[in-house]
């Protein structure tokens, strides 16, 4: 294995990369002094008895006191051997601390602001990347109203891979689509591929606004600014169980009164 390689292995397992470099150079003869790795090594001498010090207290660098000082490695099966016990020293601890830490944790939820589950975002990269990172995290179910604007490009088959990912781990999605969107050629296409990839599609004339609940917990609602001249768009995401349940009930009526996808096309003469 090349130089470098072996390098990257001894940082893979904890080292700094001084360190590392250190290490592997110690092992190449008996002893070194201070300067000697420091040559060999092209660490600056002000940081070498650092990193020596920092190898002989993990255990793989010994030091021997004379008129000079010199060091050497310790046996890779000795020195990792020290290495693993120190990481079982530091799991141990980590365990122990997080124990204590979580009432912590716990009693800093409960004073939280009453409103902190209340979330605003008006940049539309924002509104995107959350809505994905939504949809990833999405376990059981993601009900949808859909309806223009949108924060993003529909036409770009890309804005889909996190719902197909989704749908292939057996997410559960249901939604709804203003009828005179689907007008629009590239959109038409675009939710034909979601059907084909597990989504269940409807048609509805009317939709009251874009609402999206993952999970039955969260819910998000992007609204259209009608004040401002320009195109504006403000998402609210709420993470609230109750508000999520009722809403579900306004989107089961409007599943209820809206036509299937196959009723759809079959009314617009759209060819399969």
């Amino acid at each position: 294995m090349k130089e470098s390689n072996l390098i990257s292995e001894l940082k893979g397992i904890g080292l700094t990369g001084s360190e590392a470099n250190v290490y592997f150079h110690l092992l190449r003869k008996k002893n070194f002094t201070a300067t000697e790795i420091s040559k060999l090594t092209q660490v600056p001498q002000s940081k070498i008895y650092g990193i020596l010090a920092k190898l002989v207290q993990k255990g793989l660098c010994t030091e021997t006191l004379g008129k000079v000082k010199k060091y050497s490695s310790v046996n890779p099966e000795v020195g990792f051997d020290n290495l693993c016990n120190e990481l079982e020293k530091k799991k141990k601890r980590i365990s122990d601390l997080s124990k204590v830490l979580l009432p912590l944790y716990h009693s800093e939820k409960e004073k939280t602001d009453p409103l902190d589950y209340i979330k605003v975002l008006r940049d539309k990269n924002s509104i995107v990347e959350k809505y994905k990172s939504l949809e990833i995290m999405a376990k059981y179910e993601v009900l949808s109203l859909v309806k223009g604007p949108y924060a993003m490009d529909t036409n770009n088959q890309k804005s889909s891979i996190e719902q197909i990912a989704s749908l292939k781990k057996e997410v559960k999605y249901k939604t709804i689509y203003k009828f005179s969107e689907m007008e629009e050629l590239n959109f038409l296409k675009a939710v034909e591929i979601l059907a084909s990839a597990g989504e269940e599609v409807k048609i509805s004339y009317n939709i009251p606004f874009k609402m999206f609940i993952f999970d039955r917990k969260t819910v998000m609602f992007t609204l259209e600014d009608r004040i401002t001249s320009k195109p504006s768009l403000t998402t609210l995401i709420v993470e609230h169980r109750d508000l999520a349940k009722g809403l579900k009930q306004v989107f089961n009526l409007y599943w209820q009164n809206s036509m299937t996808f196959e009723e759809f096309k079959i009314k617009e003469k759209i060819k399969k």
